[in-house]
């Protein structure tokens, strides 16, 4: 038996997921500020986008490592065509691999805890997840080095690829600095800080939706349709 990955019907799914887990965020969280008691739910927030090792965190790190294996798809034919560029695919799906591991280990943290260790950033205000800081030059120093390979993609690639990276970069860094700023002022249980938390994860999670489904548009375009085999041919 033969299936094939359309774009358009790995967007729809992933984005309908989306939705079904910001529903059960969302109703959980209104649960607890009604009944008035954050600590009744410490411990089952397997819902909550701001936990770690529950269904949102294995969700979004599965769907990273998704776009890391269609990378790696990509990054194959290049090497087999010798392609320009073919390097950058071939790091940008490493750069994904790492990116699924620190979402489903929460590798930024310990990063964070590093950083304030050796007391290299004063974690307060925007900067008290300090992780962000190490993240954002490394950032910095990605998008310059990739420049040239983003602005080389075809067009409708290449867009795709700014409006995804712009989407999960204004979460992971953009609203990420403000819930750090909110919950340093005022804590973690505040209703501020449950909805930039919320803005920030639905960011993130559209982005990599956004950038699986560019992936499988170009893979489509350049080499044909991804599809896959379950169980031998009768």
């Amino acid at each position: 038996m033969h299936f094939t990955l359309a774009p358009k019907a790995v967007l729809k799914t992933l984005l309908w997921i989306i939705f079904v887990l910001a529903v059960l965020h969302i109703a959980q969280f209104s649960l607890i500020f009604i009944i008035n008691d954050f600590d009744v739910f410490e411990g089952v927030r397997m819902f909550d986008f701001d936990y770690e090792k529950n269904f949102p965190s294995l969700y979004s790190a599965l769907a990273i490592l998704f776009c890391a294996m269609i990378l790696s798809c990509i990054s194959v034919f290049k090497r087999r065509e010798d392609a320009p560029f073919k390097n950058h695919w071939f790091f940008l799906a490493i750069i994904f691999v790492y990116l699924g591991c620190d979402e489903a280990l929460a590798l930024h943290e310990e990063v964070g805890d590093l950083v304030e260790d050796y007391e290299l950033v004063k974690a307060e205000g925007f900067l008290f997840f300090a992780w962000v800081v190490p993240y954002a030059i490394l950032m910095l120093l990605f998008a310059l080095s990739y420049m040239r390979f983003v602005f080389a993609l075809p067009r409708k690639t290449m867009l795709l690829f700014i409006v995804s990276g712009t989407l999960f970069l204004s979460g992971a860094f953009g609203f990420e600095i403000f819930s750090a700023r909110q919950a340093d002022i005022e804590g973690f249980d505040t209703i501020g800080y449950y909805v930039l938390y919320t803005l920030e994860e639905l960011c993130e999670m559209i982005g990599i939706a956004l950038f699986c489904y560019a992936l499988l548009d170009y893979l489509q375009s350049e080499f044909g349709e991804l599809r896959f085999q379950l169980g031998g041919e009768r």
